[in-house]
């Protein structure tokens, strides 16, 4: 099969793909959920396998597919929150240079962690604007959506955007992972996979992400409140993910290992049907913790502090 022909069948099966993902949202299914979180693993998939024009359009197919199906809003929510950002995060992932040596050295998984980390703060930013000047503020907008009191609603609003855009830097983090999976398992991906064990993110976010709680917690009124409030939730995600690969890494070092690792997933994607969702926060803020710990510790001694320690 000739190689544009690849491309362009490429391009038509992994939007539509994508799109038919997307539109599950309008069917009555219990998956529905589901089947929509895994609308962008086609878009990884076309991207880390055949580049980012290849993305892109797979992007733009699934875009004209959702708006001839269920309107224009719905098309610039799919490109908005779907087709952009999967481009920008494969962008990132097959970016890379080379070593004195000639060897190719990529975008490293704590890179690509903070550019998700970006976009979902900029995710944040994009809804409070958006509820304040187009649906009249955000506790309007719950209240009218879910039909609670309004201080439970001004409650829920000073986290919504933030718990919001968590939610989706998860789905963005497992699915491209997952895709990256399947692509290297039969030998299509572009590049290596992210070895989870060696994630790292730079020191600097951790005193980021305690300006922005402090200053939400301090100003507990306003925009701006709301604003660090719900990035400093957003920015606590990352060392969530952190925490995961220091349980991965410590894992290895016990038998057994491999239980400990499912656990820990079990009890991560089990919690809300076994324990309620606040179960779920509860976990992820534990994992935040551990992820805090390694980071100012060096637990998986990665920046050799430790090692450097034992040997003065």
């Amino acid at each position: 099969m000739p190689a544009s022909l690849r491309t362009v069948l490429a391009v038509l099966a992994g939007g539509l793909v994508s799109a038919g993902l997307a539109l599950s949202l309008e069917t009555g299914s219990l998956l529905k959920l589901l089947l929509l979180g895994l609308a962008p693993l086609p878009l990884f998939a076309c991207g880390l396998s055949a580049g980012i024009l290849t993305c892109l359009a797979a992007g733009l197919t699934g875009t004209v597919a959702v708006t001839l199906k269920m309107g224009p809003t719905a098309g610039a929510y799919y490109l908005g929150i779907g087709a952009i950002p999967v481009a920008i995060l494969v962008w990132q992932a097959l970016r890379g240079g080379r070593t004195r040596e000639g060897r190719k050295v990529w975008e490293t998984g704590g890179d690509l962690l903070l550019w998700l980390t970006g976009l979902g703060i900029v995710g944040v930013l994009g809804m409070v604007l958006y509820f304040a000047f187009f649906r009249g503020g955000l506790v309007t907008a719950i209240q009218d959506r879910f039909a609670v009191p309004p201080q439970a609603a001004a409650m829920l609003a000073r986290i919504a955007p933030g718990l919001t855009a968590s939610v989706w830097m998860a789905v963005m983090a497992a699915d491209g992972v997952a895709a990256e999976w399947i692509l290297a398992r039969r030998g299509l991906a572009l590049r290596p996979p992210i070895d989870i064990k060696r994630l790292m993110l730079p020191l600097w976010i951790g005193p980021i992400l305690m300006v922005a709680g402090l200053a939400g917690a301090i100003l507990r009124q306003g925009t701006v409140g709301i604003v660090c409030l719900n990035c400093a939730i957003v920015l606590a995600v990352p060392f969530a993910f952190l925490g995961l690969a220091t349980i991965h890494a410590v894992a290895r070092r016990f038998r057994g290992g491999v239980a400990l690792v499912g656990a820990a997933y079990v009890l991560l994607l089990g919690s809300p049907a076994l324990l309620g969702w606040p179960a779920l926060l509860v976990f992820v803020l534990g994992l935040a913790g551990l992820g805090s710990v390694d980071q100012v510790l060096d637990l998986r001694d990665l920046r050799g502090l430790r090692s450097g320690m034992k040997r003065k």
